[in-house]
C-alpha cells in the first residue's frame, strides 16, 4: 500500500509544478528503483491528464562504475538517447532517492567534472522547458539528516506538502523589494560581502521548480561582488563533505579559496571554466518547514533564516550572463547574532529573522 503522502505530492508536482495538460510529453526520470512509489504515483497522474509520459529509472551504481572505468571518450561522449528525450519532452520531472549518498566519494573528481561537461546539453534543454526536481525519502538520506527513517519521512512531506500558493505570496513581497537593489550587503561571521542586482530580477519560488521550495533568488551583476564569505554549513558534493569554506571575491571572481577539508576538492570545482569562479546565484531561504540542516542542498537551501550563494552558471530568466558547467549551492546559517542582509540601505534579514 503507498503512503497517501505520494499521492499528494504527485498531485502538486503534476498539476501545480508544471501544470500538466493533454497532449503534453512528460519525462519522468528516478535516479534509482527506491524512488518508483513516488514515481509510479506520477505517472499514474499524467496519464490520468492525458499528457504523453516515460518513466526512466536509473542505477546509483552502474553511473559510478563508468565514471570510475570508462575510457576518456566514452565519459566526454553526449548520450545521444538521453538527448532524444530530452528534445522530445515538454516538461520533465526528476526524482532522486539516493541508495547511498556518498557512491561518488571516492571518484576522481577530474573524471566527475568531464562527465558533467558532457551531460550539460541534456541540462540546458530541459531547463529552459517546464521542470520540477524533488526528492524521495531513503535511509541514506535519513541518515545524512541524523533523523531515524520514519522521523525523516515526516519532515519530508511536512516540506513539501504546503499551500504553496499561499506561500508565493510571502515570497513575490520579498522579491519586488528585492528587485534592481544597487547594493546588497551580507555581514555575519567572518563574512562582509557586497554585491548588485542592478537591472537583475529576484525570483520567488514557491513549488514550481524545486520540491521542497522556498526561497527568493536572482544572479548577481558579474563583476559587482565584493569582498569575503564564509559558509558556517559543510557541503556534501559529489560524496566529499567540504567544511568551512572561505571564499573572497575581487571584481566578481573568487581570487581566495580555502576549506578545512577537502580544499583541493574544492580549488578542482572552482577550476572547472572561467564562470565557476563567479557567483551565478545569490538567494534567501524561506520555507518554514525546514529548520534542520541535513546535508542536502536542496532542502538546505530552503532553510528559513539563511542564504545562499551558487559559484558557476546563473539563470537567465533572472537577466543573468554567467556560463559554466558547474552550479555549486552553498548555504549560510544566518541565525547567528549578528547576522544581516540589507538591501539599499533597508535591513531584509537579521539574526535569521526575515523583515517583510
Amino acid at each position: 500500500m503507498t503512503d497517501p503522502r505520494n499521492t499528494k505530492l504527485a498531485d502538486i508536482l503534476v498539476n501545480y509544478s508544471i501544470s500538466a495538460k493533454r497532449g503534453d510529453t512528460v519525462w519522468v526520470r528516478t535516479s534509482s528503483v527506491l524512488g518508483l512509489p513516488l514515481a509510479r504515483e506520477v505517472f499514474q497522474k499524467l496519464v490520468d491528464v492525458g499528457a504523453d509520459a516515460y518513466l526512466d529509472i536509473s542505477d546509483e551504481r552502474s553511473g559510478s562504475y563508468l565514471i570510475k572505468h570508462a575510457a576518456q571518450s566514452q565519459l566526454v561522449k553526449l548520450p545521444a538517447v538521453s538527448k532524444y528525450i530530452a528534445d522530445w519532452a515538454n516538461k520533465s520531472i526528476a526524482i532522486y532517492a539516493d541508495e547511498n549518498t556518498r557512491e561518488l566519494a571516492n571518484v576522481d573528481s577530474k573524471r566527475m567534472l568531464l562527465r558533467t561537461k558532457a551531460l550539460k546539453p541534456i541540462r540546458d534543454v530541459s531547463i529552459k522547458k517546464p521542470w520540477v526536481l524533488t526528492y524521495y525519502p531513503t535511509p541514506a538520506m535519513a541518515q545524512d539528516a541524523n533523523m531515524g527513517y520514519e522521523e525523516f519521512c515526516d519532515f519530508f512531506y511536512t516540506s513539501c506538502l504546503r499551500d504553496w500558493k499561499k506561500e508565493g505570496v510571502r515570497m513575490h513581497k520579498l522579491a519586488n523589494m528585492l528587485n534592481d537593489a544597487r547594493k546588497i550587503e551580507v555581514t555575519g561571521e567572518k563574512t562582509r560581502l557586497k554585491l548588485s542586482a542592478k537591472g537583475r530580477l529576484f525570483i520567488p519560488c514557491d513549488g514550481e521548480f524545486n520540491m521542497p521550495d522556498g526561497e527568493v533568488f536572482t544572479a548577481p551583476v558579474d563583476d559587482s561582488v565584493e569582498g569575503e564569505v564564509y559558509f558556517n554549513y559543510p557541503l556534501l558534493r559529489q560524496g566529499k563533505m567540504i567544511r568551512d569554506i572561505h571564499l573572497r571575491f575581487e571584481k566578481g571572481k573568487v581570487v581566495r579559496a580555502d576549506a578545512s577539508e577537502n580544499k583541493d576538492f574544492l580549488i578542482k570545482i572552482l577550476d572547472t571554466d572561467e564562470g565557476a569562479r563567479r557567483l551565478g546565484e545569490f538567494a534567501i531561504g524561506m520555507n518554514p518547514g525546514i529548520q534542520t540542516y541535513m546535508n542536502n542542498v536542496l532542502f538546505d537551501e530552503k532553510i528559513q533564516g539563511t542564504v545562499h550563494m551558487a559559484l558557476g552558471e546563473a539563470y537567465e530568466e533572472c537577466r543573468g550572463y554567467n556560463k559554466s558547467a558547474i552550479h555549486m549551492d552553498i548555504v549560510k546559517n544566518m541565525k547567528p547574532v549578528g547576522s544581516t542582509v540589507t538591501a539599499d540601505g533597508k535591513t531584509i534579514l537579521k539574526n535569521g529573522k526575515l523583515i517583510i
